[in-house]
C-alpha cells in the first residue's frame, strides 16, 4: 500500500522477528496513526493512533516497548534568528525540511520561525534519501 500521508517521525523496533521500521503519519490536521514497513517496502497500519504528536509516540513506547522500540535519531533543531543554545529533538519531517534546502535553513510553520537542524543520523539522512527517492514522504 502506497501510502499519502505525510511522513512526521520514524522509529523502529530491534526485535519484531527482524527490526523493523515504524512511520508515524499525519491523517489529518489532529490525527496521527503508525505504519509498519513490510519486506516489500509497503507500510501496513498498526492500528495505533492518537490526537497529537507526543502521545503518538508515548503509545507506541507502550506498544512495542518489549520490542525495543527506538526513536530514528533525526538531529537537533534550532531556532532563528534566536538561536537555543542546545537545540531539541528534531523530527523526521523537521530533519528532511532542513536537509532539503540549499543552507539547511527552513520555516516551520508551527513556530512561526525559520529553523534549521544539524547532527542527524547516518541512519536517518540514509533513510531520508531512500524515501525521497521512492517518494514516500
Amino acid at each position: 500500500m502506497e501510502n499519502k500521508h505525510p511522513l512526521i517521525h520514524v522509529g523502529y523496533t530491534k526485535l519484531m522477528p527482524v527490526p523493523t521500521y515504524l512511520f508515524l503519519r499525519k491523517i489529518d490536521s489532529e490525527r496521527y496513526a503508525w505504519f509498519k514497513e513490510n519486506k516489500s517496502g509497503t507500510e501496513e497500519a498498526t492500528g495505533i493512533e492518537a490526537h497529537g504528536i507526543a502521545e503518538a509516540i508515548r503509545l507506541a513506547n507502550l506498544q512495542w516497548e518489549n520490542a525495543y522500540f527506538t526513536l530514528l535519531n533525526c538531529g537537533f533543531r534550532y531556532t532563528l534568528p534566536e538561536r537555543d543554545e542546545h537545540g531539541l529533538n528534531a523530527l523526521f519531517c523537521q530533519m528532511a525540511a532542513s536537509y532539503s534546502t540549499s543552507n539547511g535553513v527552513y520555516f516551520e510553520q508551527e513556530l512561526g520561525h525559520l529553523c534549521f537542524v544539524q547532527a542527524a543520523s547516518m541512519e536517518a539522512r540514509r533513510l531520508w534519501k531512500k524515501l525521497k527517492q521512492a517518494e514516500r514522504l
